[in-house]
């Protein structure tokens, strides 16, 4: 294979600067080089090396091979990577880390396309194996989506021979959507009398018949009426270490967790258990948290309350850093909850905004003046659109650019907004896994939304061209967490049912920078780690081929040799 020059020219001042550094270094026993690589360094000024230098847990050299060599010292240990290919740990702004963690201790189809009749089978295997029950309902986690348009099917198959008494609830992988099947109705007491009693605003969380029966299907605030008579059990410190060891496997060495707390009755708490991963020496990536707030009660509380757990919690490599907004919720059939400009086809709904514009700009304003930063699911057009309303009065209201803002998913963005994400330092956090064709971005959307906003399905080439800066994202466990399964998407666009609109797929380098220093940008850490150059984190993974020279192909079998946190590896696949 031929191997292309990845060395970059040195000028004399920027070595006489490394020495500087240094030199308080180069004596100390811990000094390891890894020479004879190709190397990506994710910095923009000096993107290609050959070597690089580690001090124990941090970088104090990049460059040829003599340079890095002279720099480190005799006396540092000297490790052959005999041409393979190293570059920065992944870093994903969108990750729901404990919570997947939890997932893959439960029943889980892990958001593959499967038939009703294989749910089926993997549900009555589960049963007869006690796997996935809660109590005595069995929860399957991780449904892909387009198996909601089948409902039908569903309901005979799910509420017939073993399943006519027993509860089964199937959790959709996007986090947004459940069915459930007559017993666990039967149990929530979810019938045509609750339906009737319902405000007009919240049935659309709730599939009926045409009689106006509930059909089992349930989104959002629906999917508590279900959950809230479940006693849910896990062990936490199994799903803390699980979701260490997934996310180092793919070379994933920090993420953002947008959900570790709320401040409603949701009782989600996963803070205890990142404090348990640290305390144990098991916590192996950057982790930075949101919390989700209430945005009906008084901004400052909500900050205090924040500035609460930041002085509890924060600490080496875990800190809670801001709050996560829902705009929306999610654009496919039959949810529709995802808050559009134009209605859903045949309807005159335009899904549902989650907040009110005006509290959450006075919500955003106080936390920004904080140096909190505010991270917001926005899916449909408007919900984007008004979210960037909002940043622009934060901008306006405390006169500076500072905190980095993100916006994540952005399935429908529209032109007008484009430049508006790099004039106000808003980050876009996306998930192109999703942004292929297939069922869940053309049968169950091109359908039920106007052609005018169809045509901008996650448009991040068109955003990038604009300005706007990338972040690489991937929601797990709502997907895969695998970077590479997502450039791959992110450049090809091409599904089972062809590509999604060629003119959006985005370069690979955009897409190696989103996933690494861009993504660092999304947690407030750029500083610290993204990159590999000196005085930053010793966070570095190898790869079993060169993912810049590759074909599109080849990128989504990529697999990680090793993953290096902090100067130790972490994750090391087995030897074939």
């Amino acid at each position: 294979m031929h191997k292309p020059n990845f060395y970059f020219n040195t000028k004399q001042k920027y070595l006489q600067l490394l020495l500087l550094f240094i030199l308080p270094f180069i004596c100390n026993a811990q000094v390891k080089v890894l020479y004879n690589a190709r190397i990506f360094t994710a910095d923009v000024n000096h993107p290609y090396a050959e070597a690089i230098a580690i001090n124990g847990k941090k970088i104090i050299a990049v460059g040829k091979n003599a340079e890095v060599k002279k720099i480190a010292g005799a006396a540092a240990e000297q490790i052959d990577c005999n041409g393979f290919f190293l570059m920065p740990g992944f870093i994903d702004s969108h990750n729901h880390g404990i919570n997947g963690g939890k997932g893959l201790t439960k029943a889980n189809t892990s958001d593959q396309m499967i038939s009703v009749n294989e749910l089926l089978a993997y549900a009555k295997k589960s049963l007869q194996k006690r796997e996935g029950l809660t109590g005595d309902v069995l929860v399957i986690y991780g449904i892909n989506i387009s198996t909601w348009a089948h409902l039908d099917e569903l309901i005979q198959e799910f509420n017939k021979d073993e399943f006519a008494t027993q509860p089964v609830l199937l959790r959709g992988s996007d986090g947004h959507t459940s069915w459930t099947n007559q017993a666990m109705m039967k149990r929530a007491k979810l019938d045509e009398k609750f339906i009737q009693s319902l405000p007009p605003e919240e049935k659309i969380y709730y599939g009926t018949t045409k009689e106006g029966a509930p059909n089992g299907f349930v989104s959002e605030k629906g999917i508590r009426t279900i959950t809230s008579k479940l006693v849910v059990e896990t062990d936490f410190s199994k799903a803390a270490e699980k979701t260490m060891e997934y996310n180092n496997g793919l070379g994933i060495t920090a993420f953002l967790d947008p959900t570790v707390s709320t401040f409603n009755n949701t009782r989600i708490d996963y803070m205890e258990w990142y404090a348990y991963l640290r305390k144990s020496g098991k916590l192996t990536a950057h982790i930075a948290g949101c919390v989700v707030p209430d945005l009906e009660d008084d901004p400052p509380h909500q900050i205090s309350l924040l500035k609460a757990l930041q002085k509890k919690y924060n600490g080496e490599n875990f800190s809670i850093i801001g709050f996560k907004i829902f705009g929306d919720g999610v654009i496919e059939h039959p949810t529709h909850t995802a808050a559009l400009s134009l209605p859903y086809t045949g309807t005159s709904s335009k899904g549902v905004l989650m907040f009110d514009p005006k509290k959450f700009e006075r919500f955003a304003i106080a936390a920004d003046k904080q140096n909190l930063l505010v991270h917001v699911h926005a899916i449909g057009d408007r919900a984007v659109t008004e979210t960037l309303n909002v940043f622009e009065a934060v901008r306006k209201a405390n006169g500076n650019n500072k905190i980095p803002h993100s916006i994540t998913h952005l399935q429908i963005v529209l032109p007008s907004d484009f430049e508006r994400f790099a004039k106000l330092n808003v980050l876009a956090s996306y998930q192109l896994l999703w942004a292929f064709g297939d069922v869940t971005t053309i049968d169950i959307v091109k359908p039920y939304i106007h052609p005018t906003l169809y045509k901008w399905q996650y448009p991040a080439r068109s955003m990038l061209q604009a300005g706007a800066t990338i972040c690489g994202a991937s929601d797990w466990s709502v997907s895969s967490a695998n970077p590479f399964e997502a450039i791959y998407h992110a450049e090809t666009r091409r599904g089972p049912m062809g590509v999604l609109d060629s003119t959006e797929c985005m370069p690979r380098l955009a897409m190696l920078y989103a996933y690494t220093i861009n993504a660092a940008k999304a947690m407030m850490a750029e500083k610290e780690i993204g990159s590999l150059v000196p005085g930053k984190s010793a966070d570095i993974i190898m790869l079993d081929r060169d993912i810049l020279t590759i074909t599109p192909e080849a990128m989504k079998e990529t697999r990680v040799l090793w993953t290096m946190f902090e100067g130790k590896k972490v994750y090391e696949a087995m030897q074939q």
